[in-house]
């Protein structure tokens, strides 16, 4: 699970954060953001890299996520979180299990309200254009806050369809996260009721609801 929060910050962080502050980059990912939000929804299929240098130790995994306003679904090998603004339900295959909980209001993340992944701009990042290319722009993020652990998040966005590429996050415990989009679709439509899980489609499925 600890993975998995990391991954939910990588790609909160992905999609959209950046802050007013280096113009060109900011211009960058204005663009970016506009057109994740005028979307359908937003599909990144992924890998992951996770390197934990205190404990020398690498994990690798694929996943996909679907973004739409206040609902997603992220579909990881070992759970599948979905939520539609009023409930989150993640669902534990090998133990048939899914755990239902409620958004917190207050509570301002990715989890909870994830249309603030188009709202970071607001607040929290200085950014600044690192090098460009023909292809691509790769955007440097780091934390107004010296406090936190996070130490930057590296951005590439591709700079005919503003796509994201990749994302790194690297933090001062040692765990650096590397995000490859293999696609990234602003295309699909999610059909009605999607972002909802239902417990006719597990038989036997194990309900624990914690609302």
């Amino acid at each position: 699970m600890k993975k998995t929060g990391l991954i939910i910050v990588l790609l909160l962080a992905a999609v959209a954060a950046f802050s007013q502050k280096d113009p060109e980059a900011v211009k960058v990912l204005s663009e970016f953001s506009k057109k994740a939000v005028s979307a359908p929804s937003v599909k990144i299929d992924f890998d992951i890299l996770a390197y934990d240098a205190q404990e020398d130790e690498e994990t690798e995994m694929s996943g996909t996520v679907v973004i739409k306003g206040d609902s997603y679904m992220l579909t990881l090998p070992d759970n599948l979180i979905r939520t539609d603004g009023k409930a989150v339900w993640n669902y534990m295959p090998e133990a048939n299990e899914v755990t239902i909980t409620e958004p917190d209001p207050s509570d301002e993340s990715f989890i909870s309200k994830p249309s603030l992944l188009f709202a970071m701009h607001e607040k929290g990042y200085k950014v600044r254009l690192l090098e460009q290319n023909a292809k691509e722009w790769i955007i440097d993020l780091y934390p107004e806050d010296i406090n936190v652990n996070l130490v930057h998040i590296r951005l590439t966005i591709g700079k005919t369809l503003y796509d994201l590429r990749s994302a790194e996050y690297r933090t001062k415990d040692g765990m650096t996260l590397t995000l490859t989009a293999t696609t990234y679709d602003l295309t699909f439509r999610p059909p009605a009721g999607y972002f909802t899980f239902n417990a006719a489609d597990h038989k036997g499925v194990d309900v624990i609801d914690m609302r």
